[in-house]
């Protein structure tokens, strides 16, 4: 029985995993300690993953080594790329997963995971170094004593969480698992600075119990049309060609309250924890509550709702935008009046909890905290929602941790490399106010973020630290070499008026007057890879024989191809954008340096650059209140 390890990683949700992973992967001995072993990688909330801005970062974990891409991908149920009706910059892949199969998938990777040990326990303290302050290791319940390097705190929702269910309050992290205490109370002694959030979670329906054909099924994209040909639809979240989604596909069904569900609601409103002052802690804007949607929006007559399978095969089904912390009977009155619930049973009723969070500006980039050395944070304990952002910031955590050990330097990614790089920018740099949820429109650089590049983008820099395997790296040079070539055919292959016009004129496309070259054709609006195929012999050619001889990864060299193609010019001038902002970046800033002593800025910009030390003066930028006119006498003080 080991008791000395280089990392131990507190909490086994999706921040947990990846962390956990990541560190034994990179050489690092590692200890994962969970409080319940079944639930790894719980779905707490909806039974799926990725979404708007959230399924680029699944892509980025995949494309950077870790496992969330791929644990999806074998555990699918559905998929949809959404955002297709706009540009390539803001397509999001998404995903309904098994519940149960995506946790035992990921239980599957851990115990398969050279120098990583799992051991099911809850920590009730830190041990510290007296000398430095910094951690040495962890006490459990059990009153078991592990050591360690480095630790990695992923709580999620457990520190001191209370749940609510209308007047019942019970504590707890998640329905039937126990809270965690004493880590709050002893981080704060060390300066920690800790505030409260809440979050909420939907009822849980039987299907037996729904009238489906009140219902609108929504299908995922398991088939799509190619030059009037129906093939499987290729896309998933990881980049390894052999991935592929297996399980059985199934709809998810949409429904809507109405005018008698909302009075149910409004009628009852004083027994909603939310408004009769039971919870004083912040919720997430984007994701409200039943009430706060009848309360916001009060001039609409209906919500849209979702019905989404919680498995392969069975019943249960989460109503995803029902969230709710009102008792039971008026959760349950409330969807009996919508005609395809009404003969609802329900497995169990929605709730809120409340929970412990640390202030992100008080940590580096590399997620250590800047109060306690050798002591990490990622996931909801940051302030942040979603699986997506707490294993983007799991997976950085872990990487770090374990460099650390080895004396390297950590591993940050910047804001115009990664989403992920946004992400833990903006936690760090600007703090949250709210749960922070990801959304495109964070990112300065979305065209240069797109989620069919980040193999391109990440993959290197995975394989360079050890995380991505030599099959990964060479499957992202293949797919780079096929698409250039790809490129340089459009852009030699000649297209003649006789051969395309026809098919200009279905596109409502101008007609040529002469020839024109494959690559001009493509970047028309309107136009796609295919249609450019089904006029040039050569182009169709190409694509079959990328077919016959990639059959799983074709498809994904295509389109990486037309996107290219299509949005040079943009991705150009935003990657020139990008390099010209970059050099704020490489503008130091003393970790000592006074601010308090700088009268020419002011006062707001005093206080928040000293509260959160940016290292260089492009994280100073960044923060809000502090104005141009403040970096510029930065800058001048720095003689730059």
């Amino acid at each position: 029985m080991r008791y000395d390890y280089d990392v131990i990683v507190i909490g086994g949700g999706h921040a947990g995993c990846e962390a956990a992973h990541a560190a034994a992967t990179l050489g690092a001995t590692t200890l994962l300690l969970t409080s319940d072993m079944n639930r790894i990688a719980q779905m707490s909330c909806n039974p799926a993953v990725g979404g708007i801005a959230k399924g680029q970062i699944v892509r980025e974990i995949d494309a950077l080594g870790g496992m969330m891409g791929i644990v999806t991908d074998r555990t699918a149920i559905q998929f949809r790329m959404l955002n297709r009706s706009k540009g390539p910059a803001v397509w999001s892949p998404r995903s309904q997963s098994d519940r149960t199969r995506f946790s035992d998938e990921w239980r599957r990777v851990l115990d398969a995971t050279q120098g990583l040990d799992i051991f099911q326990d809850t920590v009730v303290a830190l041990t510290f170094h007296d000398e430095s302050g910094g951690v040495s290791g962890v006490r459990t319940t059990l009153g078991v004593h592990f050591r360690a390097k480095k630790i990695v705190l992923t709580a999620g929702t457990f520190l001191n969480g209370e749940m609510h269910f209308g007047q019942v309050r019970l504590p707890g992290g998640r329905i039937s698992e126990t809270a965690s205490y004493g880590l709050t109370e002893q981080l704060a002694e060390r300066g920690l600075r800790v505030q409260r959030m809440k979050t909420g979670t939907p009822v849980r329906i039987d299907g037996k119990s729904v009238d489906f054909s009140l219902t609108q099924p929504q299908s995922g994209e398991d088939e799509v049309l190619e030059n009037g040909v129906v093939i499987r639809d290729f896309h998933k979240f990881s980049y390894l060609p052999e991935v592929q989604r297996t399980l059985t596909p199934r709809n998810c069904f949409i429904l809507h309250t109405n005018a008698e569900a909302h009075k149910i609601l409004r009628d009852n409103l004083d027994q909603s924890p939310l408004y009769n002052g039971q919870i004083q802690s912040i919720g997430p804007r984007y994701c409200p509550s039943i009430e706060t949607k009848i309360v916001t929006f009060a001039d609409k007559e209906s919500h849209q709702l979702f019905l989404e399978p919680e498995g392969e095969t069975t019943e249960e089904y989460y109503l995803n935008g029902f969230s709710s912390s009102l008792p039971m009977e008026v959760q349950i009155a409330s969807l009996e009046s919508v005609p395809a619930l009404r003969n609802l049973q329900i497995y169990r009723p929605g709730y809120a909890i409340e929970y412990d969070f640390f202030d992100p500006t008080q940590l580096n980039h590399s997620l250590e905290s800047r109060l306690v050395s050798g002591l990490y944070l990622a996931g909801q304990v940051n302030g942040t929602t979603g699986y997506e952002e707490a294993a983007g910031q799991g997976l950085m955590a872990g990487i770090n941790a374990a460099r650390s050990v080895k004396g390297e330097e950590p591993v940050v990614l910047s804001r115009d490399e990664a989403y992920i790089g946004v992400l833990i920018d903006d936690l760090v740099i600007k703090g949250v106010d709210e749960p922070y949820r990801m959304f495109t429109s964070r990112a300065e650089y979305r065209i240069l973020l797109r989620q069919d590049d980040a193999d391109m983008r990440l993959t290197p820099l995975g394989f360079k630290i050890g995380l991505a395997s030599q099959h990964r790296f060479d499957t992202m040079q293949l797919k780079k070499r096929e698409r250039d070539a790809l490129i340089a055919l459009c852009s030699e292959v000649k297209i003649t008026a006789a051969q395309a016009n026809e098919m200009l004129t279905s596109h409502g496309s101008a007609q040529l007057q002469g020839g024109s070259r494959a690559k001009d054709l493509l970047s028309r609006p309107g136009l796609s890879f295919a249609d450019i195929a089904g006029v040039s012999p050569e182009i169709s050619a190409r694509a079959e024989e990328l077919r016959e001889k990639y059959p799983l990864l074709a498809s994904e060299i295509i389109e990486a191809a037309e996107i290219l193609i299509k949005y040079e010019g943009y991705i150009a001038r935003e990657r020139q954008l990008a390099e010209k902002l970059h050099r704020l970046e490489h503008v130091k800033l003393p970790a000592d340096f006074d601010y308090e002593g700088v009268q020419a800025i002011s006062t707001e910009a005093r206080q928040k650059l000293t509260r959160v030390r940016p290292s260089t003066v492009g994280q100073a930028s960044r923060i809000p209140g502090v104005s141009p006119a403040d970096i510029n006498v930065l800058l001048l003080l720095l003689h730059r």
